[in-house]
């Protein structure tokens, strides 16, 4: 059993400390270093790549917070709506990150003429070692908490101002599940990266990390099932499990065509 005494919003002085957002951007910075070194050989991104990453991340918070402020409680959202700004209560759901991430992503590529998926397939390792970053201020402060668990990893919250419950009840380390996934995503994408044709490594980083997320959804205790006994993010996982996957095929068929007509024409 873990216990964890943790005060995710201390004061530095008369200055509020919040480990969640210094936990975020530590992970963004984390993130731009590995794409400027990854983008040494290209330079027509390698010139503009702050201009992307600020796009990027724009998009992200952006798409994080609305998709949760429309999952939790829009209502209460739609009637104090400054509140829609107050991302340093939490309330950055990942899904919508991604969404928001990607969109910017694309629109900043279709203006500097360069191709999406080629730049997605770049950036795809360096949004899943982030995101492991990410997660260890979740499980610190109590966000994101697990079910009951009697395994021994088991997470008991004692903080008074822990997210999670102060109940004593010992939980699945939710987090540090999907904290591990990521880190497996990201590794194997960094070794395959230059194996695979265009898209791929994007596609791929879509499907494992929906089947990821699907399945780390199961023993997430701070979320209820809304349709089928499913949680709000596995339907969205199923969702992008179903664009991926055919998109990864599509993909490997451009390819078999590309070398069927290279070969061809020998």
């Amino acid at each position: 059993m873990i216990r964890i005494n943790w005060n995710p919003l201390p004061h530095l002085g008369p200055l509020p400390v919040n480990w969640y957002g210094l936990n975020w951007v530590l992970a963004f910075v984390v993130g731009f270093i590995l794409l400027r070194r990854w983008s040494d050989q290209w330079p027509e991104l390698r010139t503009n790549l702050e201009s992307l990453f600020v796009w990027i991340a724009a998009g992200s918070v952006t798409g994080a917070r609305l998709y949760y402020v429309i999952q939790n409680e829009p209502s209460e959202y739609s009637t104090h709506p400054l509140r829609i700004l107050a991302v340093w209560e939490g309330g950055l759901a990942y899904f919508g990150g991604l969404f928001g991430g990607s969109f910017a992503g694309y629109l900043w590529t279709q203006r500097h003429g360069l191709r999406f998926l080629k730049v997605a397939d770049m950036f795809a390792p360096a949004i899943a070692i982030p995101s492991a970053i990410g997660r260890i201020s979740c499980w610190l402060d109590g966000m994101d908490y697990g079910t009951a668990t009697w395994l021994l990893w088991g997470t008991v919250y004692v903080s008074p101002n822990s997210f999670a419950p102060i109940d004593g009840i010992a939980r699945h380390p939710a987090q540090l599940y999907e904290l591990v996934g990521d880190l497996i995503i990201g590794f194997v994408l960094i070794r395959w990266r230059r194996k695979l044709p265009d898209g791929m490594v994007f596609w791929s980083y879509l499907a494992s990390f929906s089947i990821l997320r699907f399945l780390v959804f199961f023993v997430c205790g701070n979320v209820r099932p809304v349709l089928f006994g499913l949680k709000n993010g596995q339907i969205t996982a199923l969702v992008l499990l179903a664009i991926a996957l055919p998109s990864m095929v599509a993909s490997l068929l451009r390819l078999r065509r590309t070398r069927e007509g290279a070969f061809g024409r020998t």
